[in-house]
Parts: structure tokens; sequence; C-alpha cells
């Protein structure tokens, strides 16, 4: 069966519903995207409760949580899969839409390059669609032969990668930028902070050298440990790995709802 998405309260092709092959539709909204395993989203009143901040903030419809539910419960079920990818965008113009596809998870450790992109102080950074900045970053990267960026603001602030969050550990204390220095407020970097004893600190980018091991965070990839920084080997060590299944267990845990 091809894929389908679910939009004004109907299941259509991607075709019919006017999407790209990655979901994506044209228009502009805020979007989410949440990792289902064997059909159940991880954090989803987490992510729904940001996307209704971003919403109220911008003043922007928002359609009511029932309905939300429901078409996240009829979309995976048209699209089964054992681990997925849950995308729910809300559309500036209000209406709602629902993909959900394989999600391939990443075994290896990342290689991050550094480059410097983005502003301090510029407001909340929010979840926008179309995406385009952000994955033609990640293109840059890959091209550069790079798994991702270590992206540092014109502050000389360490921020976080085109599409994840950054755990990081310096002089033995496991860290992640403020929100404050250009940083999206991510799921998973949240219940970290709360339940794991991850620190918010600001990292310059001098810092950078100091790095002695680190992880990209998010939704989908909950925690990818960092193998290199600009071809500078960190540690993978048993420490860092129990941290590692940390993560995962605090994720695992808080992932009904």
């Amino acid at each position: 069966m091809s894929q389908v998405a679910w939009l004004d309260s109907k299941l259509l092709s991607y075709e019919e519903a006017g999407l790209d092959s990655a979901g994506w539709p044209n228009g502009t909204g805020t979007f989410e995207t949440i990792k289902t395993v064997a059909g159940q989203p991880w954090a989803l009143s987490r992510h729904m409760r940001r996307a209704l901040n971003t919403a109220r903030r911008n003043d922007l419809p928002f359609p009511n949580e029932e309905l939300i539910r429901q078409a996240v419960t009829e979309t995976i079920a048209a699209n089964p899969v054992a681990i997925g990818r849950l995308r729910i965008l809300f559309g500036d113009n209000g209406r709602l839409l629902v993909t959900h596809q394989e999600y391939l998870e990443i075994t290896r450790p990342a290689d991050l390059g550094v480059i410097q992109r983005g502003q301090a102080g510029s407001g909340i950074v929010e979840k926008r669609y179309p995406y385009t900045e952000n994955l033609n970053l990640l293109k840059e990267a890959h091209n550069a032969g790079f798994d991702d960026y270590l992206l540092i603001n014109q502050e000389e602030k360490v921020t976080e990668t085109a599409i994840a969050n950054l755990i990081l550990r310096i002089d033995n204390q496991w860290l992640t930028p403020p929100l404050s220095d250009g940083v999206l407020p991510g799921v998973v970097r949240a219940l970290l902070v709360e339940k794991a004893g991850v620190l918010v600190r600001q990292i310059d980018a001098v810092q950078v050298p100091l790095i002695q091991s680190g992880f990209v965070v998010s939704s989908l990839k909950i925690a990818q440990p960092i193998a290199q920084i600009e071809g500078r080997k960190l540690q993978i060590s048993p420490e860092s790995e129990q941290m590692r299944s940390l993560f995962a267990a605090t994720a695992l845990a808080t992932s009904v709802g």
C-alpha cells in the first residue's frame, strides 16, 4: 500500500494532498517530528504543548487536541511500520496535516564539522516549514564529508546542529547551550535537562577543542554519540556509554502520552 497522509479529516495519497516524496507540503507553518515505536508516538503531549505555545506566541490557529490525536491514530494505522517518523504539520492557514514514514535508526556515531551560522538573542527558535534552510545546511555538511555541522552563532557561542540539539561534556560536566543563544527548545533536550542531570551553560567557540564527549540529540536520534569534531576524535568511553543508556531510558520512560 502506498503512503497516505491525513489532511482535512481525510486520508489522501501524497499526490492528492500536494506533498513531495518526503511528505512536505507547500505553504508555511510549524511542525513537530516524533518517533514512533510499534505504533506508539513518543512524548506526544510534550510535542503538542510546544506546538501550541508556538501558535499562541504567533497568534496562529490551532486544532483541538482530540482532532490531533484522532489524526495521529488514523495516520499511523494507515502507514504501519516498526519504527516511524511521525510528522504533525500546523499550517499558518489552520490546516492540519499528519504523515507517518518508516525511520531507519542511525547506529554509528556522528562526525561533525564546525560552521558559523545563526544569530543570538533573536527570539525563540521555532520549527517552521519550509524547512529548506536546515535541510540545505545538512546537505552542505554531507557534501563536506560530515554527518552534520556544529553551529557557532555570531556571538561566538556554540548552539546546535542543522537539525538537532547538542549535549557536550566539558571539564567533566554534561552541558547543553541555553535557548537564548539561538537553540531550538527540543523535547529530548528538555527531558535530559529535567531528569538526567544535564546542565544548561553557555559554551564559547574557543571551548570546542575542550569537548571530551558529546551527543547529537533529537526526538528521532534520541542520543547519537559524536565520534569526531573537525577530524578530532572524541571519547566514546564506558562512562559516555552509560550516559547514552541513561538518556535512552529517560526518553523511554517519558514516551507515553
